[in-house]
């Protein structure tokens, strides 16, 4: 009786297959999400081919002309948000540092950000604004660069100003 248990739990144990080893990305926000893994492998997410310093311009022709020039745009992963969101610092040469954050879905960039009481030099006296900045970027991979366009409204806090631009970009990643 023994052996006939013994041989049962054997022939039972040998039909079992052993699920195959699928190594990949198990998250499903990451660009090589993988749907068959059962093994945790890399995982790419959109902000990671962002995330770099860019040179380039921002040319607002209208009204906000005297902060166009050149620009740098420093993208790194912002540690408190989603797995896609990034940080942006925008500097010009003519001194506005706007610090914004932004989401990466594919090869776009969203930006949507309210900054409170920062100071801008308009001809020669810094003055004190709300500036809302929104607008998208799309990177081409091959030739890295970042395009698009940024809308900044800024709104005097001290003085009653109100001005508002569609300001494009074009930078490359360094």
């Amino acid at each position: 009786m023994l052996l006939f248990l013994g041989l049962a739990l054997l022939a039972t144990q040998s039909c079992k297959k052993e699920e195959a080893e699928i190594k990949g990305c198990r998250d499903k926000d990451a660009e090589n999400y993988n749907a068959s893994a059962n093994v945790d492998g890399d995982c790419v997410y959109a902000r990671d081919k962002f995330i770099g310093t860019y040179n380039g311009t921002l040319s607002c022709p209208g009204s906000l002309a005297l902060i166009s020039g050149q620009t740098n745009f420093n993208i790194d992963e912002n540690i408190t948000g989603g797995k896609n969101d990034v940080n942006v610092l925008i500097t010009t040469t003519t001194g506005l540092v706007v610090p914004v954050t932004g989401t990466c879905s594919g090869n776009k960039l969203s930006i949507d950000a309210l900054l409170k009481d920062l100071k801008i030099n308009m001809f020669g006296t810094d003055v004190r604004v709300d500036i809302t900045a929104k607008g998208e970027v799309t990177l081409n991979e091959t030739t890295k660069v970042m395009s698009g366009n940024l809308t900044l409204n800024t709104k005097g806090i001290e003085i009653p100003l109100d001005l508002t631009d569609n300001c494009p970009i074009n930078a490359t990643k360094q």
